[in-house]
């Protein structure tokens, strides 16, 4: 047999928890068992007419050919003309690069400011694929935690007690990704200044700025910039306009860092799909369809919400806070692990699956193996099913 010799930032690498859940759970499901999932974080809303149309047109137009490295110009345009009406952002095409998707711009940005040996402070629970970005780069994530008590709020205090002195950078997601926390505006701040004091780049991903609850307000890192420069916003349209599929992310940031990343990306994906680009620019352009979208996704979303939260809630041995923000509820369910003879999120997560045909994803993947993380961008029936599922399996 060939002894196969891997590199060892490959070989280090760790597989995603979240596509490891949704994969079993697709499995299970061939095999004729009727699965609730709240594994994957996928709005089951189709892509709005208008977005769809726009991308039809650039098909039969013929505009299917390479586009800029760093994107359409139009596009560009539109991007920054986003950041200028939401957060009064001075910026311009030359600050944003389009990619395929959030999880590039992430990517992208993190081979552009960080080198081998650099500590990047990283809040947890963290995003799945926060941690082995920074590490594919040779930085070490340093892990900055958060309090489950008042719902897991990013603070500049948090990073004073745990974040290295020399921090190359911090990564901050909001809405985050598995928890629904959601930074103020003034603790925002309070992190810029943490970072300005160190000269710390700051990357900010909201891919989920277009969905908070009860009235919150998106705060914005591209609303920062006039105060210090070494921040990278990186966003999408995947969630917003349930576009998962397209992959067409975007990275709004200082020009040079935008050029360098333009000549990164020259090396390995090119340009982002040109049918996809003129989607989302249609999809960005067009304001009143799209908050008629938003509105209608974030009615539903809100409802299901409260039906996973409260069904959660009652159930004894679970402890679920109400999300501020995108589409999870992030759940100590630590209180059941003697019951069902577990040791932890990965081994719960694995018994739910096999006896309740509920897939969830461990909270060990995000940085809590106390927690699971359960998605509620599925329609109501299912949410209450698999709930109903949940409260007959947990006292076994």
């Amino acid at each position: 047999m060939t002894d196969w010799k891997l590199s060892r930032r490959i070989a280090a690498l760790a597989p995603s928890s979240t596509t490891a859940a949704g994969k079993k759970a697709k499995a299970l499901a061939a095999s004729g068992v009727d699965v609730v999932d709240f594994s994957i974080g996928e709005p089951d809303f189709p892509t709005p007419a208008f977005v769809g149309r726009a991308g039809a047109r650039a098909i039969e137009a013929g505009r299917t050919k390479y586009t800029d490295v760093a994107g359409e110009a139009a596009l560009r345009d539109a991007v920054a003309t986003k950041y200028a009406r939401e957060q009064g952002a001075v910026v311009s095409r030359e600050n944003v690069i389009v990619t395929a998707g959030a999880k590039q711009a992430v990517f992208n940005v993190c081979q552009a400011v960080f080198d081998e040996g650099d500590s990047v402070a990283l809040f947890s629970p963290y995003w799945v694929s926060f941690p082995e970005m920074i590490r594919l780069t040779g930085a070490v994530p340093a892990f900055v935690p958060t309090e489950i008590a008042n719902g897991w709020p990013p603070t500049a205090a948090a990073l004073e007690r745990h974040a290295p002195r020399d921090a190359r950078g911090v990564v901050l997601n909001s809405p985050n990704n598995p928890t629904g926390a959601v930074v103020s505006e003034a603790e925002l701040s309070r992190i810029v200044d943490w970072c300005a004091a160190r000269s710390a780049w700051l990357v900010y991903d909201e891919t989920y700025d277009r969905f908070l609850y009860d009235g919150r307000r998106h705060a914005s890192a591209a609303a920062q910039r006039s105060r210090y420069d070494r921040i990278a916003v990186t966003g999408a349209a995947s969630k917003t306009w349930a576009m998962t599929g397209w992959r067409l992310g975007w990275v709004l940031g200082p020009a040079p860092l935008v050029t360098a990343i333009a000549s990164y990306q020259s090396h390995t994906t090119s340009n982002a799909s040109s049918i996809s680009q003129a989607a989302a620019l249609e999809a960005l352009t067009d304001i009143e369809s799209t908050s008629a979208a938003v509105a209608g996704m974030l009615a539903r979303y809100t409802e299901r919400r409260r039906l996973m939260v409260e069904g959660l809630s009652a159930i004894e041995g679970i402890r679920c806070s109400s999300p501020e923000g995108a589409f999870y509820a992030f759940a100590d369910v630590s209180a059941l692990y003697p019951r069902k003879g577990v040791a932890g999120s990965a081994a719960f997560c694995d018994r739910l699956l096999a006896e309740a045909h509920v897939a969830a994803v461990p909270g060990d993947a995000f940085g809590d193996d106390a927690c699971v993380r359960f998605s509620f961008a599925t329609d109501e029936a299912r949410i209450r099913e698999g709930v109903r599922r949940i409260a007959a399996w947990a006292p076994r």
